[in-house]
């Protein structure tokens, strides 16, 4: 008799057919996904972005659905989806088992949100971190069971690059992302450095009272194929931090070695699963211009270290953070299985 096909339901931020590359890989005919994402869909929602209103109303949609239909599993990504599938979830009754994966902070909540998500986060089944700081770091801060919380590396598709061709003619390196930038660090080491140009994608958020020098061109909200052909084209990225405890920048990071991409960045314990310096990186201690600056300044002159750290980089994506690895977490985390 052929065994019933699970029912997943996966909430999440991400859309589009690239980010679900492990569903055939963990064999479609076995498993049915009914997958809900936070585009806005009402005309609203594309206004009211504190509370996220479509992120809200994608949460109650998964929950109801699960309430009405028998399904095995939620897998919600982002802490945030977490939370408000958590908490829906708690107040319709729906005891699904979940799971959330992409679990991370960049600003940990206060007052009575973390209240809040204290309580929500005691119904979820299961975590997913992508470092060994964030396990420690949620369990003192929400009381999240140890046993609870699993540490697996950020994996992924080598990334898309479009066009083609480079989107920034000239040489160049580049910082990318919003989430905990030190880009003010960063501004005051390319003061002192007019004449490398540096190319900036992030959000307009970032770039509040941000001093921009000369040779710093920014770019925001751009798609992410076309922010990976600026890393791609790029003599090396750079990813500054704000503090030496911050888990984050590791889907950047991750996406710029698959590229064979050297980079600088913020010596942080929140990384250091990833970075080991000299080796695939260059780190840098936080908040100290003249030492990113020099340290800006020592790998732009010497092309062929730009290449032996992209090169390792390569390796270890290739090695911890590909498809192959991603496909054993998740079927670990879906049937059991052994990674």
């Amino acid at each position: 008799m052929m065994q019933k096909p699970l029912s997943i339901v996966c909430c999440t931020p991400f859309y589009g057919e690239n980010w679900k590359w492990f569903v055939p890989e963990l064999g479609e005919g076995s498993i049915n996904w009914h997958f809900l994402d936070d585009r806005p869909r009402l005309p609203w929602e594309k206004y009211i972005v504190r509370p996220y209103v479509a992120m809200i109303r994608i949460c109650l949609q998964a929950v109801l659905f699960m309430k009405l239909k028998p399904v095995d599993l939620l897998i919600t990504h982002d802490s945030r989806v977490s939370f408000w599938c958590a908490y829906f979830a708690a107040k319709l009754g729906v005891k699904t088992k979940h799971i959330a994966y992409s679990f991370n902070f960049a600003d940990m909540p206060q007052g009575k949100k973390r209240q809040l998500m204290t309580e929500a986060f005691s119904n979820i089944n299961q975590f997913f971190v992508y470092s060994k700081l964030e396990k420690q770091l949620y369990h003192d801060y929400f009381g999240i069971p140890k046993e609870r919380i699993e540490v697996v590396f950020w994996c992924m598709r080598v990334p898309e690059v479009r066009p083609e061709n480079p989107l920034i003619v000239g040489d160049y390196i580049c910082a990318i992302g919003g989430n905990a930038r030190d880009y003010k660090t960063l501004m005051a080491a390319m003061e002192k450095l007019p004449d490398i140009q540096l190319i900036l994608v992030t959000r307009p958020k970032n770039l509040h009272q941000l001093k921009i020098p000369p040779n710093v061109k920014f770019m925001v909200n751009i798609p992410q194929e076309e922010a990976m052909n600026i890393i791609k084209y790029s003599r090396f990225m750079v990813l500054p931090l704000l503090g030496s405890e911050i888990p984050c920048g590791h889907v950047t990071l991750v996406a710029a070695m698959h590229l064979s991409k050297a980079f600088i960045i913020t010596n942080s314990r929140g990384i250091s699963d990833y970075v080991i310096n000299d080796y695939n990186a260059v780190t840098c201690e936080a908040f100290q211009p003249a030492a990113l600056a020099d340290s800006i300044q020592t790998l732009w002159d010497d092309p062929d270290r730009c290449e032996y750290l992209g090169e390792n980089g390569r390796q270890f994506a290739q090695t911890y953070c590909s498809e192959k690895p991603g496909v054993k977490y998740m079927q670990h985390l879906i049937w059991g299985e052994n990674t």
